[in-house]
Parts: C-alpha cells; sequence; structure tokens
C-alpha cells in the first residue's frame, strides 16, 4: 500500500467522522432557530461542508475497492472550498464574535449545542483532512480566488436584506442601520478579505503538501 492511499484512507475515515458530526449538527441547529438557521454563514458554510464530505465518501468507494486514489477533481476543488468558508467560520468566532460578545461567552461560543459542531469540531477536522490528507487535482491559484466567492454572496445578500429592514444580523457586523456606512464598508473588507486570505494559506499549505508527497 502506498503512502498516498494509506493518507487517503484516513482522509476517507475523518469525512465520514465530518459527515456524522454534520448531521448532529444540523439536529442541534433545527432545533435552535428552525428554517431560520439558514441566515446563518455558519450553518451555510457548514452544510456545504457537510454536502462535499458526503460526495467525498461517495466518489472515494470506488478507490477503496481499487486500492488505488481516484480523485475526482470537482470534489476535491468543492472540498476547499468548504473547508476555507468553515475556516473562516472558526476565525470570525474566535477573533471577532467571541470578542464582541465577551470573553465570558468563550465556552457557550465553542461548545454549547449545534457550537460545538459547527464552530469547532467540524471546521477543526475539516481543515486537518484536507490539508494533510486529501487529494486535489489541478489545484491552481484561481481556485483559492474562487472560493471567496460564497462569502461575497452571503455577504451582499444579508446586507441588502439588513437594508430592507428584512432581516436583523445575524451577526452585529451586518447590521447596517446600527452603524455607520464607512464601518459597514470596513467590515465587509475584512471579513471578505480574510475569507480570500484563508484561502490563499490553505492553497499554499496544500501546495507545499502535494509537493511533498
Amino acid at each position: 500500500m502506498d503512502k498516498k492511499f494509506r493518507k487517503f484512507k484516513v482522509a476517507f475515515c475523518l469525512n465520514i467522522i465530518l459527515i456524522v458530526l454534520g448531521i448532529i449538527g444540523a439536529v442541534f441547529s433545527f432545533k435552535e432557530n428552525q428554517f431560520v438557521m439558514f441566515k446563518y454563514y455558519t450553518q451555510d458554510s457548514n452544510f456545504l461542508g457537510l454536502l462535499s464530505s458526503i460526495l467525498f465518501v461517495i466518489t472515494g468507494i470506488s478507490s477503496l475497492k481499487a486500492g488505488k486514489v481516484k480523485t475526482v477533481e470537482f470534489v476535491s476543488k468543492l472540498r476547499f472550498m468548504a473547508v476555507c468558508c468553515m475556516c473562516l467560520t472558526f476565525l470570525v468566532v474566535i477573533f471577532v464574535l467571541i470578542p464582541i460578545a465577551g470573553f465570558d461567552w468563550t465556552c457557550w461560543y465553542l461548545f454549547k449545542g449545534s457550537s460545538l459542531f459547527y464552530h469547532t469540531l467540524c471546521p477543526i477536522i475539516g481543515f486537518v483532512s484536507f490539508a494533510a490528507f486529501e487529494d486535489v487535482v489541478n489545484l491552481r491559484f484561481a481556485n483559492a480566488c474562487f472560493n471567496a466567492i460564497p462569502t461575497v454572496i452571503y455577504a451582499i445578500i444579508t446586507i441588502a436584506l439588513n437594508a430592507l429592514y428584512i432581516i436583523d444580523g445575524p451577526y452585529a457586523f451586518l447590521k447596517v442601520h446600527e452603524q455607520s456606512i464607512l464601518m459597514s464598508v470596513i467590515w465587509f473588507i475584512l471579513i471578505v478579505g480574510g475569507s480570500w486570505l484563508i484561502a490563499i494559506l490553505i492553497y499554499l499549505l496544500k501546495k507545499k503538501n502535494l509537493k511533498v508527497n
């Protein structure tokens, strides 16, 4: 058994774990917010991650049977995008939401209900699986640039809905009527720019990992 296939087996197992954790997180999310959960970037990014893990496992079954890695390019690129979005969720929780709410809320944001799965476990395990064990076909810098698209779309839609008084938040930095236009622009640049930076860093890490192997 070659090294590449051994790493694939680890990734396969980790993605099964991610599916289980993602489903449990979805159950908690629905109990907490019902269908309103879809307005949260946290849930949307993790649902994307859940979908990508399901596809990874389904397409990976043939590799297990053949004893040789047969990476599907679309799935590997979707995994890249999903992991970038989940990492953004994790970092926004650590560096934005917890400081804004107060550090007394740390345990709630990281370990309470769906947060345990969608703020902590899924982003961390997803990152480890993709960065260290998953193969990617034709990985290019452009893929890192495209990975910010879901964040841009989410930001534009939620900001517009906030501006039209259709929804409130769900995050403090999206409440355009409670802050100046300049501050809204700054937050947009920080979050979207952060998403792009995360994608580039993961791209560089993955590119180096692929060269080593």
